[in-house]
């Protein structure tokens, strides 16, 4: 991958490199093509600012783990640097990241870290007329996302299905191409739907129960939406602590999750006020921040 990803720098002239802290393949193509990276150091989870983090993920003072280091002999690289121009932090500021005036220098390097909106994509779509209305009793967001499900399976589902099927709200389950047989017949008032950009539908919902992807953590964020995490792997457990420990969420084990708790749980967002003004805050504290045109914009203007 790093090596077509530098043949395609060369064939087009790049001039700037964008590319996430901790995938190497953009920073290494930078190196090699001795043009200057733009970093996005981190996801709603942990951040690339955190020494802590650092340390832990084997990242040493220079940003390169031991991998990144044998690519560079593979590749040929050398000892070229990329001249990063900024790294980008798009949390919210009351869950780690910047505000939209700040500027804040990596303490490895110097680098300026700079703030930016996080603004949910996931593709287009045919919408169902359904998904532009806001329904008479609340709607309930449901999804694993794709890896979990390829994983673990969909039996999570089973417990937040029987406890959503209890209560008088409209369920939407984005499973994607998950194999649902094994739950059988679906409650009433659940409306499975495959694979819908939650982007689509989010907006109308008032809450939602995922498993706690990046991404599908930081989209109810921008839409201030409450949300159940049933923490799945990888990073979702620390995304689920920053969800609980802001208050915009709460968080429950999938392995030992019930319908009854899923209803309880479920039913606190819905009707506890805290949830949704956090929840709100949060929403307000990120549609101040740069967005990411500007700064592209502004990253586009440095390098010239």
């Amino acid at each position: 991958m790093t090596e077509g990803t530098i043949e395609a720098g060369r064939a087009f002239g790049a001039e700037l490199v964008v590319t996430t802290s901790d995938h190497a393949t953009g920073i290494l193509a930078a190196a090699a093509l001795g043009v200057p990276v733009l970093e996005v150091g981190n996801r709603v989870s942990w951040s690339m600012r955190d020494i802590d983090w650092r340390n832990e993920n084997g990242q040493d003072m220079s940003g390169e783990d031991q991998v990144t280091r044998v690519m560079r002999e593979k590749l040929g690289i050398g000892q070229a640097i990329a001249r990063p121009i900024a790294r980008i932090d798009p949390r919210a500021p009351s869950m780690g990241g910047l505000h939209p005036q700040d500027e804040h220098p990596d303490e490895r390097d110097g680098v300026p870290w700079w703030p930016m909106q996080f603004v949910p994509y996931n593709g287009g779509a045919v919408l169902p007329e359904w998904a532009l209305y806001r329904p008479e009793r609340p709607r309930i967001a449901v999804t694993l996302g794709t890896v979990v499900p390829s994983v673990n399976g969909v039996s999570s589902l089973a417990a937040v299905l029987a406890g959503l099927g209890g209560m008088d709200v409209e369920v939407v389950l984005a499973a994607g191409t998950a194999d649902l047989s094994e739950l059988g017949e679906l409650p009433a008032n659940v409306r499975s739907v495959g694979f819908l950009p939650l982007s689509a539908f989010l907006p109308s919902c008032s809450a939602i129960v995922h498993h706690g992807g990046s991404g599908t953590t930081a989209a109810p964020l921008f839409y201030g939406i409450p949300q159940l995490i049933l923490p799945g792997f990888a990073d979702n457990p620390v995304s689920a602590q920053r969800v609980v420990d802001r208050g915009v969420g709460l968080s429950h084990d999938p392995a030992t999750i019930d319908a009854d708790t899923v209803r309880s749980m479920v039913q606190r967002l819905l009707t506890e006020d805290s949830f949704g003004k956090a929840a709100a805050e949060v929403r307000a504290e990120m549609a101040v921040q740069p967005s990411p045109a500007s700064v592209l914009a502004r990253a586009v203007e440095a390098v010239r």
